[in-house]
């Protein structure tokens, strides 16, 4: 377990199994995982974020996946949600890994050498950013079980919120023109939730200006419809 300056400070049962690596400052997420990776002695890397859970047959979901191949997805919902059907990712996934939400960390099993560092200057994108570097690496597989379950929170935490995300997304864009340039699904998406993003914040005119690249990136009616509600309010007020 990584304590990422927390208070009061995390503890573990009294097994040598567990130990606990204290931060001498918070970094957030991605820096809390890189330093238990650094530390970590095994095969493989799972991730369990403070406040989720694994089911009780977690581990055995790992094993089945990873006898196919090096980064082994299960399922993962919110606590207290309704089960239902997920997207099955199996072989080669580096062209169409960010064409819908990436799957959450956690419910990744990856062999050690393939659980590439996080890079700590995203905030709150900093998951989606590294997915695209494991994808392009090797192949998944996924165990079409529930293995990962998510506590919902009302709103972020820390520097991790909404404002971050959008300029996470817009730095993602930049720096991987070529890729969203061969995918337009990928980036039809990632504007998408830069305008999504953008709304919640209030800015009408940055919303605009990412749903209609979304659009330009793949036309699509939803587009056209979270296009509208940046219309819809300046016609209210002329």
């Amino acid at each position: 377990m990584v304590d990422d300056c927390s208070a009061p400070p995390a503890s573990v049962p009294d097994d040598v199994r567990f130990r606990v690596l204290s931060r001498e400052s918070n970094g957030g997420p991605a820096a809390a995982v890189n330093t238990g990776l650094d530390a970590a002695e095994g095969e493989y890397v799972i991730r369990l974020d403070d406040d989720d859970l694994f089911t009780p047959d977690r581990l055995e979901i790992a094993q089945r996946g990873l006898m196919r191949a090096p980064i082994a997805l299960c399922w993962a919902q919110y606590l207290g949600a309704a089960p239902k059907p997920q997207p099955i990712l199996d072989g080669d996934v580096s062209g169409t890994i960010l064409d819908r939400v990436t799957p959450h960390m956690g419910s990744a099993a990856v062999k050690r050498d393939l659980f590439l560092p996080l890079d700590e200057s995203y905030l709150g994108s900093e998951d989606v950013e590294w997915w695209l570097r494991p994808a392009g690496l090797a192949p998944v597989a996924t165990v079409a079980r529930l293995g990962y379950l998510i506590r919902r929170h009302s709103e972020l935490r820390g520097v991790h919120g909404t404002a971050a995300r959008a300029a996470g997304s817009r730095r993602l864009l930049e720096q991987n023109e070529d890729y969203f340039r061969r995918h337009p699904r990928a980036a039809a998406l990632r504007w998408k939730r830069i305008g999504l993003n953008e709304l919640e914040l209030g800015d009408r005119r940055a919303a605009r200006e990412a749903f209609l690249r979304s659009f330009r990136a793949r036309p699509s009616l939803r587009t056209i419809k979270h296009l509208s509600r940046t219309l819809s309010f300046e016609r209210g007020h002329e």
